[in-house]
Formats: C-alpha cells, structure tokens, sequence
C-alpha cells in the first residue's frame, strides 16, 4: 500500500490535501484512482485513509483511522562516528528501516572525515533528512527518524546532558565478555523495557581510550557485536537488530 508524508497531525474524520509532489507522484507514476486505500504519515503516527479526489497537484484524502504504531517499545538513539564518503547516507536509510528514532553524526579523534562549514554541512543535513523520511515511508514507520547536526564528541556528550537514557551502550572492540543482546536483557530483568537507549559507534578507525573514558563518565557500558571486526556502516545496523532483539521484536 501506498504511503504518504503530511505536515499537520491527524485525526479520525478530517480531509487534508496532499502537497504537490505528493500528489504528482499519487496521479502520475502510481495512478491511483478516488477510493483507492493509501496510509497517511504524519511524522509520529500512521493513518488509514481513501483517496477522494485525484489531481497532479492536488489530492486529497478521507483519513478513516489510526494504525497500530508499527515502532518499538524504546527509542534508540544512534551516535555515529563520522564516516567517510557516502556511507552515512547508507547508514541514515537502513537505520531508519531498522527503527532508529535519531542519528547523531559525531566527528571523532579518529575519524577520516571532518565536519563540514554550517551551509554545507546543513545541506548535507536536509539530504540526510529526505533519505530517512523515503526510508520512513518505505518501511512503514510511524516516526521520521530526526537527523541532528555533525558535532564533536565533547559538543555531543554536552548535548545530550539535557537526554535521559536509560542505557548508553558503546560499541568497543577491546570488550570481549558482554554481548549487547546480553546487557539489554539483564537491564529489562532487573528494570524493564527502557524507553531511551543510546547506542556509540566509532569511526572507520574506532574509538580511542581517550574518548571511551570520557564516556565512561557518563554511565556508558562497553558491550561487543561479536567476535568478527565490523565496518562503521555496518555495525549501527548490527546494534540496532541486537537491540530489538533482545526486546522481543525480532
């Protein structure tokens, strides 16, 4: 089934109007047709809806209910080292599919790529932001994921002072003993579900021990994804399916 992005929050009853492009690519390239079924994202729930009218411009849309929330029990925040080239882009797209509900890009000691200047990076920014909005879309997701902006460690872990996570869990290739499945377990037999984990990737050259102990400071527990070394790209995603897993919802 189709799926469409609005900018207003709805509700049972209401017929809103589809933007421009929205509704060009309804009439033009999947020639829908009035009554046919399309889900309306609005940017934190899905909605069951009936195409009404059809137009290149304009299509507007009978919203009939809201749908079962397809998103997990807990938001998982990614902080991920900046990487080179295009792998970010890769990173914003299957993260979103894979439910994360943020993505920090974090520019580390060692990571090969730099930040860029603010008009740059904010261009790169919104870009990253449409990737995961299509990817939203896409997977059926009820959240768009938000894309923050490129900042250093230290301006990050001064960010996030304002966060409350119940788990900051740091991908670290010198842990050998704690699988991340194994910490989120232990954390939800003890406590529960946690509503906002934080999950640290490094960049292509990891994390050093400078900055693996300033995030000790802050409650960050070491964990492994396994006995094979990852790429950077890969092993947000790995986390994020680890993650899901060890809550019940893979």
């Amino acid at each position: 089934m189709h799926r469409c992005v609005v900018e207003e929050q709805l509700h049972e009853g209401v017929t809103v109007t589809l933007s421009r492009e929205e509704s060009a690519h309804a009439a033009k390239v999947l020639r829908l047709r009035p009554g046919d079924a399309v889900q309306l994202l609005d940017g934190e729930n899905l909605h069951m809806g009936v195409l009404e009218t059809v137009s290149d411009s304009a299509c507007t849309v009978n919203v009939l209910k809201r749908c079962e929330s397809p998103e997990a029990p807990c938001k998982a925040v990614l902080w991920q080292g900046l990487p080179k080239a295009d792998k970010l882009e890769l990173i914003a797209q299957k993260a979103t599919e894979l439910g994360m509900w943020e993505l920090w890009p974090v520019e580390m000691i060692r990571s090969i790529a730099k930040a860029d200047k603010a008009d740059k990076s904010e261009k790169k920014r919104e870009r990253l932001s449409r990737i995961a909005l299509e990817a939203a879309k896409q997977s059926g997701r009820a959240h768009v994921p938000e894309i923050a902006s490129t900042r250093s460690l230290n301006a990050a872990m001064k960010d996030a002072q304002s966060e409350h996570f119940d788990m900051i869990l740091v991908a670290w290739e010198e842990e050998h003993a704690l699988p991340l499945s194994k910490a989120v377990q232990a954390y939800v037999s003890d406590r529960g579900t946690p509503e906002k984990v934080l999950i640290v990737i490094g960049p292509e050259g990891g994390i050093t021990p400078e900055e693996k102990a300033r995030l000790d400071e802050i409650g960050a527990r070491s964990v492994t994804l396994g006995k094979r070394i990852l790429r950077t790209e890969t092993a947000g995603l790995c986390a994020l399916a680890a993650l899901w897993t060890a809550l019940g919802e893979m």
